[in-house]
């Protein structure tokens, strides 16, 4: 029997005969696998921590008839702040059910763990605006997926977007790319959104910087910065 040790974080569990679970992992290594764990359900079970939601545990997997199995598991962080507050864990388990619906099993998901953990991490130990945290999170995950809107320059004129003077920078949701004040008109309004440009440096930031780092930002308003994150977002997903 062949033991595999990852690290990995729980973002499902679903209960499974009388006293098993099988639990979706999102790993360092094996990417995301669901697993079950024999007798977590019980008081005494050496698997009844590390199989609950949003724990981040080491695990010893072996695979058996195709599916994977804990062989032990050791605890690594609990987020007990943040299971405790049921605003924040609202938060986190809309983030977990996004995950899971845009990730497929045994893909490679090493970045979407990191950068998972660092915003349930900051979620758990800091006061960090929500719309802040939330919104750098769904930026962040779907440009780690590949899908960041072209950056730098307006999509129509080529204008460094970062070097001019103009106030406001419009989003192209319907191709993903950003425009100048002046070539706004080059695309319907209702496939537009405008956002100040102290919120597109804030995006790029996000996208740009290591995940510990995306954070690390304050805006005066989160108001055009969470229409972006939201707007981004839906435009990404209904395309897939």
């Amino acid at each position: 029997m062949k033991l595999v040790k990852v690290k990995g974080i729980v973002i499902k569990e679903v209960a499974y005969k009388d006293n098993d679970k099988i639990i979706t992992i999102l790993t360092d290594s094996l990417g995301k696998v669901s697993a079950i764990a024999k007798g977590a359900k019980k008081t005494n079970s050496p698997f009844l921590a590390s199989s609950q939601y949003l724990v981040y545990s080491e695990f010893v997997l072996y695979q058996n008839t195709g599916y994977y199995y804990l062989n032990s598991a050791a605890v690594i962080n609990t987020f007990y702040n943040l299971r405790i507050d049921f605003d924040k864990l609202q938060i986190v388990f809309d983030m977990t059910k996004m995950i899971n619906s845009v990730t497929d099993e045994n893909q490679d998901c090493e970045k979407i763990l990191k950068l998972f953990l660092n915003t349930i991490y900051v979620l758990d130990k800091y006061e960090k605006d929500i719309k802040l945290v939330v919104n750098s999170f769904k930026i962040k995950l779907f440009s780690v997926l590949g899908f960041a809107p072209r950056q730098d320059k307006c999509s129509n004129c080529s204008k460094p977007l970062l070097e001019s003077n103009d106030a406001s920078v419009f989003y192209d949701y319907s191709s993903n790319t950003f425009l100048c004040e002046e070539c706004k008109t080059t695309v319907d309004s209702k496939n537009r959104i405008q956002i100040s440009k102290a919120t597109y440096n804030a995006i790029l930031f996000v996208i740009r910087s290591d995940f510990k780092k995306i954070f690390s930002f304050e805006l005066k308003s989160y108001v055009d910065f969470e229409l972006f994150g939201q707007v981004f977002t839906d435009s990404i997903i209904s395309g897939l």
